[in-house]
C-alpha cells in the first residue's frame, strides 16, 4: 500500500506521511523500548536463579546484554538524524537482532520453546505499534527471518521434530494475524493522514486562489522573519476590483483573482511567500532579495497583469494593479511594521494614479 502524497502546491507545507506518524508514534515507542531494555536486564536476576554461578549464567548474561545493545540501537534509530532516510528499516533490523539474541539464549541453554513465544509477543507488539509506517515487505522479511532463525537454532539445539512442528504451527498463524492487524493499522493511518492534510489545506489556504490565507501567511512570514529579518515585501492591490465585480458579476471577479494568482506564481521564486490578505489584496515576502531585485519583480508582475486581460462570457476585462514595495534594512524590529510600511507605499501608488509600483 503506497503512502498518500500531498497535492502539488508550493504553499502546502505539510509533513510527509512518515514524518507525520513519527511525531505521533515515536514518543510512546521510545517508552516501549526503554521498558524492553529494563525487562531484558531484570531477567538477568531470573537467569541467576536458574543457573546459579554456573558458566551457563555467563552465556545467558552475554546474550541478554547483546539483546539490550540492539534495543539501544533501536532507540538511536528513533532519535538520531543519521537514520532519517531509513529509520523504519533500521528499527526493524535492530529489533530482529535483539530477538535473535534472546531466542538463542533460551534455546541453546535448554529452556522450553514457549519462552521464545512469550518473548516474541513483545517484538510483535513493537511491530503493531509501528503499523502506520511499517511496510508489508519489511514486516514479512523481519518475521520470516525470526521464524526461520528460531527453527534453525532449535535444530542446532537438538529440539525434537514435534517441538519444531508445534512452534511452526504456533508462529505462522500468529504472524499472519499480526500482519492483518498491521494492514488495518496502515489503512487507518493513511485515512488519518489524508484527513489531517485536507484539514490543513482547508485551514491554511484560500479556497479560490489556493494561496495562503491571511492567518497562515502571517504565520509563515513571521517564521521566515524570525530566521532572517533582511526580507523584502510586496503589497499588491487589484485596481477597481469592486467596480469589476459590480459591472460583470462576482464570477468575473473570481476569474480576475485566478488570473492575478497565476501571474504571481509565475513571476515569483519558489521560496517566496505569497498570500491573499483580503478580497483583492496580496502580500509577498521575498527572502534574500534586495530592494532593487524586489522592484524588478514587482514591476514584472504589474506589467504582466496589465497585458493579461480576463475573458468572461462575451467581455474582455482589462485589469491593473497598484503595488507597494519595501525592504527591511535593519531598522525594523517587528514584521507587522514592515507590512504597515508596504501598505503605506501601496496607498501612495493608488494616490498617484494606480497601476504603478512605489517603493521606499
Amino acid at each position: 500500500m503506497n503512502n498518500p502524497t500531498v497535492r502539488p502546491n508550493r504553499f502546502v507545507r505539510f509533513d510527509s506521511y512518515e514524518e507525520y506518524f513519527e511525531k505521533r508514534i515515536f514518543g510512546i515507542f521510545l517508552l516501549f523500548s526503554y521498558a524492553g531494555i529494563a525487562i531484558i536486564l531484570l531477567y538477568i536476576l531470573f537467569d541467576y536463579k536458574v543457573y546459579g554461578a554456573d558458566k551457563d549464567l555467563l552465556y545467558a548474561v552475554f546474550g541478554r546484554l547483546i539483546s539490550a545493545f540492539f534495543f539501544i540501537m533501536v532507540i538511536f534509530s528513533v532519535i538520531h538524524p543519521y537514520f532519517k532516510n531509513f529509520r523504519i528499516e533500521a528499527i526493524a533490523l535492530f529489533l530482529t537482532l535483539s530477538f535473535s539474541a534472546i531466542a538463542s539464549v533460551y534455546l541453546l541453554l535448554g529452556n522450553p520453546v514457549y519462552y521464545v513465544g512469550y518473548t516474541w509477543f513483545y517484538y510483535l507488539a513493537a511491530a503493531v505499534m509501528l503499523s502506520a509506517v511499517i511496510t508489508k515487505k519489511i514486516y514479512w522479511i523481519m518475521e520470516s527471518y525470526q521464524i526461520l532463525f528460531v527453527l534453525t537454532v532449535m535444530a542446532i539445539a537438538g529440539k525434537s521434530a514435534e517441538e519444531m512442528t508445534a512452534y511452526a504451527l504456533f508462529a505462522l498463524p500468529l504472524a499472519g494475524f499480526v500482519f492483518a492487524v498491521i494492514l488495518l493499522g496502515r489503512k487507518n493511518g493513511i485515512e488519518s493522514y489524508e484527513n489531517a492534510f485536507e484539514n490543513h489545506v482547508l485551514i491554511s489556504h484560500d479556497g479560490l486562489s489556493n494561496l495562503l490565507n491571511r492567518k497562515a501567511w502571517f504565520e509563515e512570514s513571521r517564521s521566515q522573519w524570525d530566521t532572517d529579518k533582511g526580507v523584502s515585501f510586496i503589497m499588491l492591490d487589484i485596481d477597481h476590483f469592486k467596480q469589476i465585480k459590480n459591472t460583470y458579476g462576482p464570477e468575473c471577479g473570481d476569474r480576475v483573482i485566478e488570473s492575478v494568482t497565476a501571474i504571481l506564481l509565475e513571476q515569483t521564486r519558489e521560496y517566496d511567500i505569497i498570500g491573499r490578505l483580503g478580497e483583492e489584496e496580496f502580500g509577498i515576502v521575498l527572502p534574500q532579495a534586495d530592494l532593487n531585485e524586489t522592484k524588478i519583480i514587482a514591476e514584472r508582475i504589474r506589467k504582466n497583469i496589465e497585458v493579461t486581460p480576463v475573458s468572461y462570457k462575451n467581455h474582455t476585462v482589462h485589469i491593473t494593479a497598484s503595488i507597494g514595495v519595501t525592504q527591511n534594512n535593519g531598522d525594523i524590529d517587528d514584521f507587522g511594521t514592515l507590512v504597515t510600511q508596504g501598505d503605506k507605499y501601496l496607498n501612495t501608488a493608488k494616490e498617484q494614479g494606480r497601476n504603478r509600483v512605489v517603493s521606499s
